[in-house]
């Protein structure tokens, strides 16, 4: 089941991804004015209602998940430092997914930073764990507020040297779009921006913690009884609170409000949850079709599939590859993002008939145990 929903955040955060690796690398909307009838302010309201920092939060809530079956009923000083030399080893490939493989989005980084600090709460139980996420959220709400007044719409779009410069670095050699992209990572990295994804990382990383001590993930688990509300909650509470973002966002072309800012985290939360409790509920209600292991295919292989998306689209999009950047409408990026995805299902599909681990998993192992685990 964690490797069919760890596969679906997989899928959805490579639609969201596409947009920035396909266009503008430091724009979240549109290029043209908000319009109902814009096919890319469509494309950009269903995103912003079920995909946007969700599906990074599924995959953040199982990263939490993964830290405690890590370490299991063992937390000793060796089980501590090979997950510490696991998450290092992970820092070194987000800092090469950020340079060498041209996309400054990277959330490798961060989570290796925050789940350094989700590991200080590891021995935490259940109620402390909720706690910490119930403070977490307020405080990141609390700053998207503070900040939301300062950000106007303008801000929003790349002006016209903006917009002309990084086309000459994207449509460029290699060297150029190295040099452009890193140092747009390296800009990110050292500013409050950081802080702040980490923040929002570790806050799905203790929910995911959470979950896991109050038992929510165990097989028979018992919240088959509260499935129901849970959705009512997560979907409803969430959907509402999304349906508010963009009745505030719209009029002002995209540009938070503080109110919007500060209902994002909980509404991301809630609709979080709701599609964790879906597929949950799915997969415990016998829905293991074909597409399903699929999924859990591709989420046995994450780091892999991960890394070669972004190098996927820098070939795609960039001027030493096929020259795409910004010549797509955002329907025909999602369109691209489909076709990466049904190839690297089958790519899975095929590794794994030969293979125990994805290539990357099986190095990432290797390192993190350092001795060479069997691929076959």
């Amino acid at each position: 089941m964690l490797d069919a929903i760890r596969g679906v955040a997989l899928c959805g955060i490579l639609f969201v991804n596409i947009i920035d690796m396909g266009g503008p690398v430091a724009m979240d909307r549109p290029l043209a004015p908000p319009s109902v009838g814009d096919p890319d302010w469509q494309i950009w309201s269903v995103m912003h209602l079920f995909l946007t920092g969700t599906m990074r939060g599924l995959f953040s809530l199982l990263f939490g998940v993964g830290l405690l079956l890590f370490l299991g009923n063992d937390s000793g000083t060796d089980r501590l430092r090979a997950l510490l030399r696991r998450l290092v080893l992970l820092l070194l490939f987000g800092i090469a997914n950020a340079t060498l493989l041209l996309w400054p989005g990277d959330i490798l980084v961060t989570y290796a930073l925050a789940g350094a600090l989700a590991v200080l709460c590891h021995r935490l139980q259940a109620n402390a764990l909720f706690g910490l996420v119930l403070v977490t959220m307020l405080l990141l709400s609390i700053w998207g507020a503070l900040q939301a007044p300062g950000i106007r719409a303008a801000d929003m779009v790349y002006s016209a040297p903006m917009l002309a410069r990084e086309m000459a670095a994207r449509l460029g050699s290699y060297g150029d779009t190295l040099a452009y992209m890193s140092r747009v990572s390296w800009v990110w990295a050292n500013s409050g921006f950081l802080y702040v994804w980490m923040g929002d990382a570790l806050l799905f990383m203790l929910l995911g913690m959470a979950l896991y001590r109050s038992g929510w993930f165990d097989p028979d688990g018992g919240v088959d009884g509260v499935t129901g509300r849970l959705l009512a909650i997560g979907y409803g509470g969430g959907l509402s609170l999304r349906m508010l973002q963009l009745a505030l966002v719209w009029p002002e072309g995209g540009a938070p409000t503080a109110l919007s800012a500060s209902v994002d985290q909980p509404a991301r939360l809630l609709l979080t949850v709701g599609h964790l409790t879906l597929l949950r509920w799915l997969w415990r209600g016998g829905c293991q079709s074909a597409t399903a292991q699929v999924l859990g295919l591709m989420g046995r292989m994450p780091l892999t599939l991960y890394l070669a998306q972004s190098a996927i689209g820098a070939v795609i999009f960039s001027g030493f590859g096929l020259g795409y950047w910004n010549s797509l409408s955002w329907p025909q990026l999602w369109g691209v993002a489909l076709l990466i995805l049904l190839a690297q299902a089958l790519f899975a599909r095929l590794w794994f008939s030969l293979f125990a681990y994805g290539p990357l998993e099986w190095a990432w192992r290797w390192g993190t145990y350092g001795a060479r685990p069997q691929l076959r």
